[in-house]
């Protein structure tokens, strides 16, 4: 009998430690199954998880983040359909037409297949009092508004890896964030060459990949605030002016900046040794910033490296404010679920469960959570830059709708860019040429609608 009380004891207490670590946690009566779709953080991770084979730094698999759904929701299954970048509007495209989909992960590049959010975040204070922005696009119904089309899990602020090395071999002053444009070519121009000190062959400059052109036409566009559109209610209303000696200025300095780069840039193999000790590219212009600190770390470089935002803007209404692009990672619901509800609570787990935050930062991300980017531990040299282009970007501003760029209702406006340019800092066509192409594309584009 005394065993059998003592027993009963046990059992009780273990029931009552249970419940008061789950008193902060409501563990939902819902069931169903919740469909996400598209690429992005679950892509490059996997369920699983992947290890860098030359940092050995591990970032986790979303299995943490779907263990941790059931932990809440037990009764609502999780299936998720990760995808690579390749082709990946369209692949989502045909995945919402068919209609299989609650959520679209990455969808706001399709934002005619995704919900408007503007009521539910005035309707859910979890999501809008808690992150920094979200990603906007041009209401298709009124051109001249831009609307929440989803939230943004992830900040990506693009910025300059500066190797201070390399910097100081070359004899050259360290920059700060009140550098120009001009001191930046000077930069790359100076120390593309053979380093004075190791003897080895440098190069200035390493843009955001040829495969994502697009983001150095939009930062180099608000450098020089180059406004391209027009915008009418209606979208075959809207004036393109691409055209223009303003945006052959931005296409010259592009591809003088061009000159000071890797001949293995265009195949995206100029950057296997960044980040480490035997770095040979003094300037690096990246969205993908904490992963790299992560990197940096790993290798033992903490001290040779630093983070700059992007030169200030020279004109126009955001003048001063930093050019660096301010990216994302995004998830959307899909316009037609019948689960809106249940999809808007996942969106609300992603944003703010200490749990999927902390994934979201040990896979090398910085959280949209204003709470939880303030928990990343970077030496100042690295976060000063962060912090002031995150807060700093203009309101209603993201890397695809401004007055700059726009990623969404312009026909083939992206590929065109990225394609265009590789001609362009390969020598094959000239800046007006290029200006003169997209401005044809796009209008053809226009005049289609009506």
């Amino acid at each position: 009998m005394k065993k059998l009380v003592s027993l009963l004891v046990a059992v009780m207490l273990l029931v009552s430690l249970s419940a008061v670590s789950l008193a902060d946690e409501v563990v939902s009566e819902e069931s169903g199954v919740l469909k996400m779709y598209g690429p992005g953080l679950f892509a490059s991770v996997g369920e699983d998880g992947v290890t860098d084979v030359i940092t050995g730094t591990h970032k986790p698999g979303y299995s943490v983040l779907v263990d941790r759904w059931n932990e809440l929701y037990p009764n609502v299954q999780l299936v998720i359909d990760a995808i690579p970048w390749d082709n990946w509007k369209a692949a989502i495209q045909t995945a919402a037409l068919s209609g299989d989909y609650d959520i679209i992960i990455h969808g706001n590049g399709n934002a005619d297949f995704c919900l408007d959010m503007t009521d539910i975040l005035a309707a859910t204070p979890e999501l809008s009092e808690n992150l920094n922005f979200y990603p906007l696009r041009r209401n298709p119904e009124n051109m001249t508004e831009l609307r929440p089309y989803g939230i943004s899990y992830t900040a990506n602020p693009n910025a300059a890896v500066i190797d201070l090395d390399i910097l100081k071999d070359y004899g050259i002053e360290t920059p700060d964030k009140t550098w120009t444009r001009d001191y930046l070519m000077q930069i790359a121009a100076t120390c593309t060459g053979t380093d004075p000190v190791t003897g080895k062959t440098t190069y200035g400059l390493s843009m955001n990949p040829a495969s994502n052109a697009q983001k150095n036409y939009i930062i180099l566009s608000r450098a020089f605030d180059n406004e391209i559109f027009e915008f009418s209610e209606k979208l075959a209303d809207c004036k393109f002016n691409f055209n223009t000696d303003k945006t052959v200025q931005v296409l010259d300095y592009w591809k003088a900046l061009g000159q000071y780069q890797s001949p293995d840039y265009a195949e995206g193999l100029d950057t296997v040794n960044a980040y480490t000790a035997d770095n040979d590219i003094a300037i690096i212009w990246t969205d993908d910033l904490y992963s790299q600190y992560k990197k940096i770390v790993a290798n033992g470089c903490v001290d040779r490296y630093m983070f700059l935002e992007l030169p200030p803007v020279e004109a126009g209404s955001d003048i001063g404010l930093t050019s660096s692009n301010m990216a994302d990672l995004n998830i959307c619901i899909y316009k037609y679920t019948p689960q809106v509800e249940l999809a808007t609570k996942f969106l609300v787990f992603l944003s703010t469960d200490p749990v999927a935050q902390q994934w979201l930062i040990d896979t090398g991300s910085i959280p949209n959570n204003v709470k939880y980017a303030s928990t990343i531990d970077m030496p100042a040299q690295y976060l000063d830059a962060i912090t002031d282009i995150i807060s700093t970007s203009p309101a209603g501003y993201n890397s695809s709708a401004s007055k700059w760029y726009d990623s969404t209702w312009f026909g083939t406006l992206q590929s065109d860019v990225v394609s265009q340019s590789d001609l362009l800092l390969k020598g094959s066509i000239t800046s007006g040429e290029m200006a003169e192409y997209i401005q044809g594309t796009v209008d053809s584009y226009l005049a289609s609608l009506n």
